[in-house]
């Protein structure tokens, strides 16, 4: 289960805006409607995840940052920052936290064909409901629970079962490097044309 938002209250949320004024995105952020919450992350030791949101834009507008109270990261959709922070704080995995860090990672990050998304219960997949009688027969009928081991070989977490992918569900490994590394081994079509009408991750991992 996620850990849920912490809110600031609104001098905490000004300490944070003002270390942030120095980033060239700090403007569209004011600090009478602006929003900080902050959410820890089992895979590191001293980073977190901050979310902004200003409420005096319409539509409202939001970023991600990791910080370790200090040096404020922007979360800008490549994998760039998430490595970053693995190297600076050192990022520990175990078999308990690696799934978590690949739902991190695939909501922030997205794959060269679209959003990856670890299917955890076909029944409750995001928007199942949108898909035919036949194409929900067939997900859950193809289903593979995730499982996950170590390969002490390799000194890799191996993480296999079935994941969406770019319109599609695959059949398929993540090999997760120590170093928060990921490659994908083992790759099969299961089914494709699904479409979401928006990333399943907007409501599992931002409002969670």
């Amino acid at each position: 289960m996620q850990p849920s938002w912490t809110r600031l209250n609104r001098e905490q949320a000004h300490q944070i805006l003002n270390k942030l004024s120095g980033h060239k995105d700090a403007v569209v952020f004011s600090k009478e409607a602006t929003e900080v919450s902050w959410r820890s992350l089992p895979f590191f030791n001293n980073y977190r995840l901050y979310r902004l949101i200003n409420y005096a834009t319409m539509p409202t507008f939001s970023m991600m940052y990791l910080s370790n109270g200090d040096e404020f990261i922007s979360v800008d959709g490549t994998a760039n920052p998430i490595y970053a922070v693995n190297e600076k704080d050192g990022i520990r995995l175990n078999e308990m936290n690696v799934i978590p860090y690949l739902d991190f990672f695939f909501s922030n990050v997205q794959g060269s064909e679209g959003d990856v998304f670890l299917i955890k219960d076909p029944r409750k997949m995001p928007f199942i409901d949108s898909l035919s009688e036949g194409q929900q027969k067939s997900v859950i009928d193809s289903f593979k629970p995730l499982k996950v081991s170590y390969d002490a070989t390799q000194h890799v977490h191996l993480v296999s079962g079935t994941i969406y992918y770019g319109g599609g569900l695959i059949s398929a490994t993540i090999l997760v490097t120590p170093e928060g590394k990921l490659a994908f081994h083992e790759q099969n079509l299961l089914l494709t044309g699904i479409h979401f009408p928006y990333s399943p991750y907007s409501q599992s991992w931002l409002d969670g």
